[in-house]
């Protein structure tokens, strides 16, 4: 578990526009594959927003192209908040947000950090939410690329496949409170 060099809300942002423009506009001229293709080699080779585009094609889908997949989706996402993309953070804040309640409800650890300068009241739910995600794809063991070759099937929603992504958030969380109080 590391503290991430984040790369902030609005870089993320424009560069995940630009990155899902361009495979939009390939999808109208028959080229999806080549450009997806493109953006998933970005992807593992860390570019955490091209992670943050191939985790919403797998949650939109791309009819004639690719299915919509949670897992795939949810991996995606996870995989590119743990690299420190606060774009994606806040597209997780929701499924995140129980952790962050019960880990900023325990003053004794929030004191301690702030003290110890690892969470500054500006950072903290970029440094939490990193930290979780970060634990996750560990307990997860999601590695990108055994992501690309997984079969693109369709797989939507379902409190099942939900459910490994909450038990690991749910053992994530004593992980990353030893950890801010420790270091």
């Amino acid at each position: 578990m590391d503290y991430k060099k984040f790369i902030d809300k609005e870089t993320a942002r424009e560069k995940f526009i630009k990155y899902r423009k361009s495979i939009l506009d390939a999808s109208e001229k028959g080229k999806f594959d080549d450009v997806f293709s493109d953006i998933c080699t970005k992807a593992l080779e860390g570019d955490a927003v091209a992670q943050d585009c191939v985790a919403y094609f797998y949650n939109k889908g791309m009819p004639g192209f690719l299915k919509v997949n949670y897992d795939l989706y949810m991996s995606w996402e996870v995989l590119a908040c743990a690299n420190g993309n606060c774009f994606a953070i806040e597209k997780l804040e929701f499924f995140l947000k129980y952790a962050l309640d019960v880990i900023f409800s325990v003053d004794a650890v929030l004191r301690d950090a702030l003290r110890k300068g690892n969470i500054t009241k500006d950072n903290g739910i970029y440094v939490i939410s990193n930290l979780l995600c970060e634990s996750m794809v560990d307990i997860l063991k999601i590695n990108p690329k055994e992501l690309i070759l997984k079969d693109n099937t369709y797989l939507p929603f379902s409190t099942e496949v939900n459910r490994k992504y909450v038990d690991a958030l749910e053992t994530s969380m004593p992980i990353v409170v030893r950890y801010i109080i420790s270091g």
